[in-house]
């Protein structure tokens, strides 16, 4: 005690210069309100343990001044929250009645007091911890006693106080008032009536419910994302708050010690919640940071050591007084919840946990109690649990024996989600389902999962080869791929129709990530199940992605067999959005064969039949693919126009793919107005799309672009990393078609390549324009050349190759990669 005399009188000689009373000093110094009146009173002598925390806790309060009155002395920094303290202390000023919401451990208390500070340093604030109060009647003396509000003859002690608020304008904060809810409100309202300067602030985990009661949530600490960089990690709040307890626990611990990317993962599974963090990094010192984030479960439920900060308190402890709190009808709800992987609507929570009626009310409740986080939407609202309240649901779970009942109806009803997706994907609310399902890939993979742990063939089969077309727009191919096969090897030899379709579903994902041989196979597996089942849609639906295929590796006698063939079956069932696409793939061989003239025309039939369905995707698709050939055929002004309306349909339906596509187009387009700067950018954001999007080959054509525009800006060596970064891709995904035009550009930017028949660098660049369909005066004006000089080139070429004329040597400059072909989409 610093050799004072009497440590009773210097104990209250503290609190009187910091305004507290025994119970806020008690709060301070982790020991309890009796410990602190014993000291006061000389019944007790404070142990050396003590002492320390007491000279301590007096050295803090010195350095950071006089505090706002009544508000405790911080024992630890406040890290972060800026924004959200600057938010906060408006709203105070400005409303009289403030709840601060959240669960157990969000650090209301904390944010509240910073908040006081920050916005009201002339207010006279009483802090009022209602913590030790544990009866609703007990709650006006407990306030009275904090206010030092004596009684008055024929006046009750709500009279009193109501007086003595009315006539000194305060600001109280109520702590901790979810266990006397009730109570708080009514009191509350009361005293707000009564006195016309009076302004509170509450903080609980549940909203009171009280007139004009102003709720902010308080969010979790801000945690950076799996893709942050080193400078994000270091700068984001979870992780500051990280390091200073750790630094507090273990003075030498600084941040360069640990992999940045470790401490981050840490945090985020801790759901940015500040007493988790607190608790965790307890442990630094004693066990590595990979170690805590392996035995983070256990380490915080872990009985507290002496010393620990915050003192006395596990967050299974923090939760389950959370959980004692909801009403039984909640309590019986919240395991149930726990299956969810991800945001859930009400109607989800209704078909998966069986309950009667509607549990909307029993959801509003959990919102209310702060176990529930509301995530608005326009169609409709889903709720989520942060990471730590759900592991404390599971385990009531678990404790229930309802676990398997619930995870199979979860699985049954996420399996009857995907099956519906498949027909509204393909359909005009193709962008709404791509919504609903991206809120729902969580719970799709627990279900998938469920699938395969339980050998639930059928399920896994139906849900695997309903979602192709959300994975593909995705661009999870690996993943469905992944999926597909597991469910397709139990399968075995089964030839139903369901193995027909998780086989068609898994050759497109195969042509779709350039495994063509694979898709061939399972293509031609699929069809030979569809046709003896009669049913000619799927026929029609295994044959186009068998003629992509082949198309893709260059054998378009085979592709235009099998396109054929998904047109004539598209038409006897009279499928008019299956014979766009047919036409649409039968106009990219025509291209492929230099018949721009007959692809122009088939192009424009299925845009004709694509308008009248209304379909956004499958239209700006076409569009996109009419654009390439007026691009190559020098029409700019209708290529912009189609690149236009193709662009504003692609708004908003969040398809990497489609964006990609369109970036390459409009890289072409520049590129033909030898905008080189304009191109690349273009190219590149499309290189991005499609690799995002998991689509080689397409990731191919645009690093091809973005090679041959850095090579015209002078950037040579840039060009040529990317150039041979596409040539390894191409050769990877076993695309000849690819790799000859990856070739090609590598010639063009001066790297030694052989060239087809003899051709110099010159005559193939010349060669790829005229594929290209530019006249020999618009290749000239590419090129820097004389007409004439375009001419020799030309009759040169046409001699080496032992072609007649323009239409032979377009064919053979396609053939040979020479001349960039679109590539088909299955729509």
């Amino acid at each position: 005690m610093g050799g004072d005399p009497d440590p009773a009188a210097r104990i209250q000689r503290l609190r009187t210069r910091l305004g507290l009373s025994q119970e806020q000093l008690a709060r301070q110094l982790g020991v309890s309100f009796a410990t602190v009146n014993r000291w006061e009173s000389g019944r007790t002598q404070m142990s050396a343990r003590a002492s320390r925390a007491l000279v301590e806790f007096e050295a803090r309060a010195a350095a950071e001044g006089p505090p706002t009155a009544g508000l405790p002395v911080a024992r630890s920094s406040f890290i972060g929250r800026a924004a959200e303290v600057t938010e906060l202390s408006q709203i105070i000023a400005t409303s009289r009645l403030v709840s601060l919401v959240g669960p157990g451990g969000a650090g209301k208390t904390r944010l509240a007091i910073e908040a006081i500070r920050h916005g009201s340093p002339a207010a006279e604030v009483a802090f009022i911890p209602l913590e030790p109060v544990r009866q609703s009647a007990s709650l006006v003396p407990a306030v009275a006693s904090c206010l030092r509000v004596r009684d008055q003859p024929g006046l009750s002690m709500q009279e009193c106080l109501a007086a003595a608020l009315a006539a000194a304008p305060r600001l109280l904060l109520l702590d901790g008032a979810e266990h006397l809810r009730d109570a708080v409100a009514e009191l509350a309202g009361q005293l707000l009536a009564a006195a016309d300067g009076l302004r509170i602030v509450v903080t609980s985990r549940v909203v009171l419910g009280a007139p004009g009661e102003v709720c902010w949530t308080v969010p979790p600490l801000e945690c950076p994302s799996a893709a942050a960089g080193a400078a994000d990690i270091a700068a984001s709040d979870a992780v500051r708050l990280f390091i200073a307890r750790a630094h507090e626990r273990m003075p030498g611990f600084a941040s360069a010690d640990v992999a940045p990317h470790a401490i981050a993962e840490l945090c985020r599974r801790l759901d940015g919640l500040p007493l988790a963090i607190e608790l965790i990094a307890g442990w630094v010192g004693t066990l590595s940071v990979p170690e805590i984030l392996t035995q983070q479960a256990v380490l915080l439920d872990a009985e507290p050591l002496p010393g620990d900060q915050p003192r006395g308190r596990r967050l299974v402890d923090v939760v389950r007084t959370s959980y004692d709190l909801l009403s039984p009808g909640q309590q019986r709800l919240l395991p149930a919840l726990s299956v969810f992987a991800g945001p859930f609507t009400a109607g989800d929570v209704l078909a998966v946990s069986g309950a009667p009626g509607t549990p909307a009310h029993l959801i509003r409740g959990l919102v209310d109690s702060s176990w529930l986080v509301v995530i608005p939407g326009e169609e409709h609202n889903r709720f989520a649990m942060l990471e730590t309240l759900r592991s404390f649901a599971a385990a009531r779970l678990d404790e229930t024996g309802e676990a398997p009942r619930l995870r199979h109806a979860h699985a049954g009803h996420f399996a009857r989600f995907a099956v519906d997706s498949e027909e509204g994907m393909a359909g005009p609310d193709a962008a709404r389902w791509t919504t609903r399902l991206e809120a729902a890939r969580a719970d799709l993979d627990v279900a998938l999962a469920w699938a395969d742990e339980n050998a639930d063939t059928d399920l896994g089969l139906a849900m695997s080869a309903a979602l192709w077309r959300w994975w593909l727009v995705s661009g999870r191919l690996a993943a469905g791929r992944a999926r597909l096969a597991t469910f397709l090897a139990r399968a075995g030899q089964r030839r139903d129709e369901v193995a027909g379709r998780a086989l068609c579903s898994a050759a497109v994902l195969a042509a779709e990530n350039g495994d063509y041989a694979a898709a061939i196979r399972q293509g031609q597996q699929a069809l030979a199940v569809f046709e003896p089942l009669g049913q000619r849609e799927r026929m029609a639906h295994a044959a186009t992605v068998v003629g992509s295929a082949h198309r893709y590796l260059g054998d378009r006698a085979a592709a235009r067999r099998s396109f054929q063939a998904a047109m004539d079956l598209r038409a006897s069932v009279g499928d008019r959005r299956g014979v766009s696409v047919a036409l649409n793939n039968m106009a990219l061989l025509e291209v492929d064969d230099g018949d721009t003239g007959r692809a122009r025309e088939l192009f424009e039939q299925a845009l004709v039949i694509k308008r009248q369905l209304g379909e956004q995707r499958s239209l700006a698709i076409g569009l996109a693919n009419l654009a390439d050939l007026l691009i190559r055929t020098g029409a700019w002004e209708p290529a912009r126009r189609a690149l236009a309306e193709a662009a504003e349909l692609a708004e908003g339906i969040g398809n990497p793919q489609l964006i990609g596509t369109l970036r390459c187009s409009q890289g072409n387009l520049a590129v033909r107005e030898r905008d080189w700067a304009k191109a690349a950018g273009h190219f590149q954001a499309a290189t991005a799309a499609h690799r995002d999007a998991g689509h080689p080959h397409d990731t191919v054509e645009a690093m091809i672009g973005l090679g041959r525009a850095w090579h015209q800006m002078g950037r040579t060596a840039d060009a040529l990393r990317q150039l041979h970064a596409a040539e390894a891709l191409a050769a990877e995904i076993a695309n000849p078609q690819r790799l000859a035009e990856v070739r090609a550009a590598l010639a063009e930017a001066g790297e030694a390549v052989a060239l087809p028949d003899g051709l110099t660098a010159r005559q193939a660049e010349v060669l790829r324009l005229l594929a290209s369909g530019l006249s020999n005066k618009e290749i000239a004006g590419q090129l820097y050349l004389s007409p004439a000089t375009v001419e020799r080139h030309l009759a040169t070429v046409y001699r080496k190759l032992g072609v007649a004329g323009r239409v032979e040597a377009t064919r053979y400059a396609v053939a040979h990669g020479l001349a960039t072909t679109s590539s088909p989409r299955v729509l």
